[in-house]
C-alpha cells in the first residue's frame, strides 16, 4: 500500500485544469517524492509552521488565549517570521506574501503591525493560502505534527526546545505576547524578539538542522507506507546533478539512468514519469490550442498540427505505455483511461484527429464529474468547434521542442529546492 498525499495545487480546479491532469502527474509523482507538494520548498516555512505551532500550545497553556484563537494565535506568528526573513535576511523568493511585507516594512518604517485581520494579514487569505493552509500536511505526512489543530509530534517538541527555545528565551514573554494579542514589531533597532528570530531563522543551517530537517523533510524517512529509502536514494541522485535548474525531460532521464544500478524500481518510477509527461505535455498544448480555434474546423487543426509537429510525436509508444493506463483509470474513471490510451495512440501515429476527438471527450468527461459543462465541444456534423471558454493565444510548441517538452513537476521541483536549502550550511 502506498501513502498517497492530496497536494494543494492538485485539487481540482476547473479555471486552470480542464484535463484533470494534476491529480494524475500526481498520483506518478508520489512514488518518487512521497511527502513534498508543489507549494512546500521552503525549509524555512516549516521552521515557521513547527515554531508557530508551539507558541500557540505554550499560549494556551499559560491561558493567554483559549483554543478557539489557535490559528489567529498562528497567523501573528506567520507574520512575524516573514517580516524577520526579509528584514534581517533579505529573503524574499520563498516567503509568502512578500510583496505586502515589503510595502509595509516601507509604509510603516520597519515597525510593523501584527494582527489576525486586514491591518496584519500578509496574503489576501493568509488562512487558507498561508503556511497553515499550504504547509500542515505535509509536515503531518511528514511525521512533525500529529492529527489535529494544535501541537507537534513529540520528536518535532524535543527539537524546538532543544535547538531554538535557548535564542528564544530572552524574549520569550514579549514573543508570547505578540502571539497572543498583537501589537507591533520593530524591525529597525536591537529589539528582543527580532533580535532572537534573525538568529533562529537564518538562511543557513546548523548540523543539528540539517540533520533533523533532513529526515523528516528532504529524504521523508517516516512517511507512513512509503518505499522505505527510496526518496532519500532518489535525492541523493538528484545531488549529482544541477540543483538550481526546474526540472525537464533531459535531466529526468538522466536520474533514470542514474537510478537503475542502485534502485530499479525507483528508475522505473521515474521512466513511467518520462512517459507519462510525454504524453501529458502534448495532449495539454493540443488543448490549449482548441481553446484559441473558435469555429475552425477539427480537419483544420489536424492539417496545422501535421505541418508544425509531423508525426508521430517523439517519446510515445502507446504499447510500451500499457502499464500506465491502470493508474490513469484509477485516479479518474475508465472513461478518461480510455481517452488518454485514443489520445496517446494518435499522438504516436500523427492522427491528430483522434487526438482532439480523444481529448473533447476526455474534458467534457472531467467537466461532468466536476458537475460543470464543458469549455469547447465539436459539431457532430463537420467538427466545428464551439469554444465557450476562450483560451490565451500562445505559440504552439515546434517539432524540435516536443522532445524536450515538460509542463508538470511531479514534487521533484520542491525536493530539489529543499536538498538545496539545506546545503547551506552554517
Amino acid at each position: 500500500m502506498f501513502f498517497t498525499l492530496e497536494d494543494p495545487n492538485a485539487k481540482i480546479k476547473g479555471s486552470r485544469d480542464p484535463l484533470g491532469a494534476q491529480p494524475i502527474w500526481s498520483a506518478f509523482g508520489r512514488h518518487v517524492v512521497t511527502n513534498l507538494t508543489t507549494q512546500t520548498n521552503s525549509t524555512r516555512g516549516f521552521t515557521i509552521l513547527l515554531l508557530g505551532r508551539y507558541l500557540v500550545e505554550r499560549a494556551i497553556e499559560d491561558g493567554r488565549i483559549g483554543r478557539e484563537l489557535a490559528l489567529d494565535a498562528f497567523l501573528r506568528f506567520e507574520q512575524i517570521g516573514a517580516y524577520v526573513r526579509h528584514a534581517a535576511h533579505g529573503v524574499a523568493g520563498d516567503i509568502r506574501g512578500i510583496e505586502r511585507v515589503r510595502s509595509r516594512l516601507r509604509e510603516h518604517r520597519g515597525l510593523v503591525p501584527i494582527a489576525a485581520d486586514s491591518d496584519g494579514y500578509i496574503l489576501g487569505d493568509q488562512r487558507v493560502n498561508g503556511l497553515w493552509g499550504l504547509f500542515s500536511v505535509s509536515a503531518r505526512v511528514s511525521g512533525l505534527i500529529p492529527d489535529g489543530p494544535l501541537g507537534l509530534t513529540s520528536k518535532a517538541t524535543k527539537f524546538i526546545e532543544l535547538r531554538y527555545l535557548p535564542a528564544l528565551q530572552p524574549a520569550m514573554g514579549h514573543l508570547l505576547r505578540l502571539v497572543a494579542r498583537g501589537g507591533m514589531l520593530d524591525t529597525r533597532t536591537p529589539d528582543a524578539v527580532f533580535a532572537a528570530l534573525r538568529t533562529v531563522l537564518a538562511e543557513s543551517f546548523t548540523s543539528a538542522e540539517q540533520d533533523f530537517y533532513g529526515q523528516y523533510l528532504r529524504d521523508g524517512l517516516h512517511v507512513r507506507n512509503a518505499a522505505p529509502g527510496r526518496q532519500q536514494r532518489f535525492r541523493e541522485l538528484l545531488d549529482r546533478i544541477d540543483l538550481s535548474a526546474p526540472s525537464g525531460r533531459r535531466g529526468i532521464v538522466r536520474l533514470r539512468e542514474l537510478a537503475r544500478p542502485v534502485d530499479r524500481e525507483l528508475a522505473y518510477r521515474l521512466d513511467r514519469i518520462v512517459r507519462m509527461e510525454a504524453v501529458l505535455s502534448p495532449a495539454m498544448s493540443l488543448f490549449d490550442l482548441m481553446l484559441t480555434r473558435r469555429n475552425r474546423k477539427i480537419g483544420d487543426l489536424e492539417e496545422e498540427l501535421t505541418r508544425r509537429w509531423g508525426a508521430p510525436v517523439p517519446g510515445v509508444d502507446a504499447a510500451v505505455n500499457q502499464d500506465l493506463l491502470s493508474e490513469v483509470g484509477s485516479v479518474w474513471s475508465e472513461v478518461v483511461r480510455a481517452c488518454f490510451d485514443r489520445c496517446q495512440r494518435g499522438l504516436a501515429g500523427g492522427n491528430y484527429r483522434e487526438s482532439l476527438r480523444a481529448l473533447l471527450e476526455w474534458h467534457e468527461h472531467v467537466m461532468h464529474r466536476r458537475g460543470g459543462a464543458a469549455w469547447v465541444r465539436a459539431a457532430a456534423d463537420d467538427g466545428t468547434l464551439d469554444v465557450r471558454y476562450r483560451g490565451a493565444e500562445q505559440e504552439l510548441p515546434s517539432s524540435d521542442e516536443l522532445a524536450e517538452l515538460w509542463r508538470n513537476g511531479y514534487f521533484i521541483d520542491s525536493l530539489r529546492a529543499i536538498t538545496r536549502q539545506l546545503g547551506k550550511a552554517a
